[in-house]
């Protein structure tokens, strides 16, 4: 039988290792993240002609706590010959609008296609003020997540079979 001691020792030892566990395990955490916004990519429906595909995609975007960056991932699947993907500015109306952010290639330098059909991860990265460029250049990050959460932008990916858009999907806030 188990005096008082141990027990009680015992019972001390597993409530430090319970703590000091979690105190190890909030340490490697990064900090909390800022707010979630989603693009569900679809066919483009804007063009003189709706796109008929069978490809389809998500834009995910997370801003960091401190709201200096925005990290992004964009997945397509069943896309054929893909060139080009950025964010612009426009409501759901409009057809074009300037770019304000390029997905892929990162720099909007176009170099070679993605030939073939393509199912995963297009582009994935982050973005921040310097790199914000048409209406939101020189503005803070804060100027594009504004206007993500009033409707504004939205993400489109560009194959050789559809030069002007073939997937299109408007940033919209998750909400927790």
């Amino acid at each position: 039988m188990m005096n008082k001691y141990r027990f009680f020792s015992f019972l001390a030892f597993l409530l430090a290792l319970g703590i000091g566990g979690a105190l190890v395990a909030a340490a490697g955490k990064p900090a909390a993240a800022g707010p979630l916004f989603i693009a569900e990519l679809q066919p483009d429906a804007m063009g003189v002609r709706p796109v008929e595909t069978h490809a389809g995609g998500r834009l995910t975007m997370e801003l960091s706590a401190d709201g200096l960056v925005l990290a992004y991932k964009l997945e397509v699947e069943n896309l054929q010959d893909a060139f080009m993907s950025h964010l612009q500015y426009g409501g759901p109306e409009d057809r074009y609008g300037p770019i304000v952010v390029w997905l892929f290639p990162e720099d909007g330098k176009r170099r070679e296609v993605v030939e073939g059909r393509f199912d995963g991860v297009l582009a994935q990265g982050e973005i921040r003020a310097e790199d914000l460029q048409g209406p939101l250049a020189g503005h803070e990050l804060a100027a594009l997540v504004a206007a993500i959460e009033e409707g504004m932008i939205f993400a489109d990916v560009h194959t050789r079979h559809h030069v002007p858009g073939e997937l299109r999907g408007h940033l919209r806030p998750v909400q927790p």
